[in-house]
């Protein structure tokens, strides 16, 4: 338990350092680029990330859950990323003309070429990750994140100081890429095996198809707007979405990502130890869930200060869209480790198809509620929230013999602490913030009460959760 406690902390350390960095890299670009240039930026970076994830086709996560590693197990995973990664790559340059052209936005061509180029180096970064993830290295891959997030910071800004507009965004991501390369070559695992074969070809794209398939659903979620919006729509409309959502996604996994990494090796370590998995699988959602679900409540309840402070007036009409996507955050949060229980335990097969019906709910719903707004596109992420948390828990009480009522039982507490911190803030919005109160002041007040109600919410509610905050202090 010390070691996976040390491996949360640098996990999180990790994801918190690249957040705090990725938020003032966001303040700043709002400032800098109009809604027009970031969401064109969004439209040719939507398309590109969704087909990112075929790169390496799981074989991360193969050698991360894998019983027994041996040296045919790590070059097969190195020769088939290397095949599927550069082959992307070359496809993006055939195909940017015609997303260009599909889009009615000549910048788009450059972008898929300048971005490409993530795609040459993905195998000879995340092969070693994958390793480092395994060996619990997370010191390391704290370094390397940091280091990598710092250059594309920097590079960024300047670049868009040398008004190089939205291809700033594209170049700063790419030197970012580069500069993570150099930082695994230095901290490089001593079991990589640089020599690629396609010795278990099947075996792993056996694995790797579902996975990425998943991954890719998963993650469409997010970037489906952008694809849609930007063809139906103009890139004005998808800026100003994708902030919304941006924002909603920026505070969510601010929290959820630092110990993300952590659970797939942890849960796979749990079964090859032979322990209960979905025992251990409630008690960390629970806990996640009392961290997350009211922050988010408060996030969707403060949306319009919290988006007027960190990103200006000009996305004010993003506010809306925020307030109502936080619901489907929530939605998402409670099942939000299922993936890595379902990979864990083999059924990444049955989470590829989870994930499938969920972001093809969502799809029909950007594509026949656009036509009423974006507030109505808004609504259709609570709607298919709803239908995948109650798909999710179907799926995992048939394939992991999940105990429903146990599971959902064990919710109330922080169901409880959600309504509460949601209350106390709505109280403080309708007083402090709509009586002409600076933002500054609105939102620090805001922060000063909602963790003190937090913390006494725990202790009132006998959360899990208490038990590790009381340890912290």
């Amino acid at each position: 338990m010390a070691s996976l406690r040390r491996s949360i902390v640098f996990s999180s350390a990790t994801r918190y350092g690249m957040r705090l960095i990725g938020l003032f890299s966001s303040m700043i670009i709002a400032r800098l680029l109009t809604p027009e240039e970031i969401g064109t930026f969004a439209i040719a970076s939507a398309v590109v990330m969704i087909m990112s994830e075929f790169r390496i086709l799981g074989a991360g996560s193969y050698l991360v859950r894998e019983d027994e590693l041996t040296r045919e197990k790590i070059s097969s995973a190195m020769g088939l990323t290397m095949l599927l990664s550069w082959g992307l790559g070359g496809s993006i340059w055939v195909v940017a003309g015609f997303m260009s052209e599909f889009y009615d936005l000549p910048p788009i061509e450059n972008i898929f070429k300048i971005l490409s180029v993530s795609f040459f180096l993905a195998p000879m970064i995340s092969i070693p990750a994958a390793l480092m993830t395994r060996e619990f290295r997370f010191g390391d891959i704290f370094i390397i994140k940091m280091v990598t997030s710092i250059v594309n910071l920097i590079s960024t800004i300047i670049l868009i100081l040398l008004d190089y507009g939205y291809y700033a965004l594209a170049w700063g991501y790419t030197l970012a890429v580069l500069a993570e390369f150099l930082m695994v070559l230095f901290f490089m695992p001593k079991s990589m095996i640089w020599i690629p074969t396609l010795g278990r070809f099947k075996e792993i794209a056996a694995f790797g198809v579902y996975a990425s398939l998943a991954n890719l659903f998963n993650r469409g979620m997010v970037t489906a707007p952008d694809m849609i919006i930007g063809k139906v729509g103009t890139p004005t409309q998808v800026g100003m979405f994708s902030r919304g959502l941006g924002f909603i996604e920026f505070v969510s996994k601010t929290l959820l990502m630092g110990v993300k990494p952590v659970v797939l090796p942890y849960l796979a370590d749990v079964k090859r130890s032979g322990g209960d998995t979905n025992q251990a699988y409630t008690q960390a959602s629970i806990m996640l869930g009392g961290l997350i679900l009211p922050v988010l409540a408060v996030a969707s309840i403060v949306s319009l200060p919290a988006i007027l402070l960190f990103f200006g007036d000009q996305w004010i009409a993003a506010a809306p869209y925020a307030s109502i996507i936080a619901i489907w955050a929530m939605f998402r949060t409670i099942h939000w480790f299922s993936s890595d229980l379902l990979i864990s335990q083999g059924g990444e097969r049955v989470l590829a198809i989870k994930e499938g019906v969920a972001f093809g709910v969502l799809f029909i719903a950007i594509i026949v509620l656009f036509p009423l707004g974006l507030n109505a596109v808004a609504i259709g992420f609570v709607l298919s929230g709803l239908v995948d948390f109650i798909l999710t828990t179907l799926v995992l009480r048939r394939f992991m013999k999940l105990n429903v009522i146990e599971f959902l039982v064990a919710w109330r507490g922080t169901a409880i602490l959600t309504i509460v911190c949601g209350i106390v803030a709505y109280g403080i919005q309708q007083t402090v913030l709509s009586e002409g109160a600076s933002v500054f002041w609105g939102l620090g007040v805001v922060s000063i009460f909602l963790p003190v109600v937090w913390i006494v919410g725990l202790k009132l509610t006998r959360h899990p959760l208490w038990v590790e905050v009381r340890r912290l202090f």
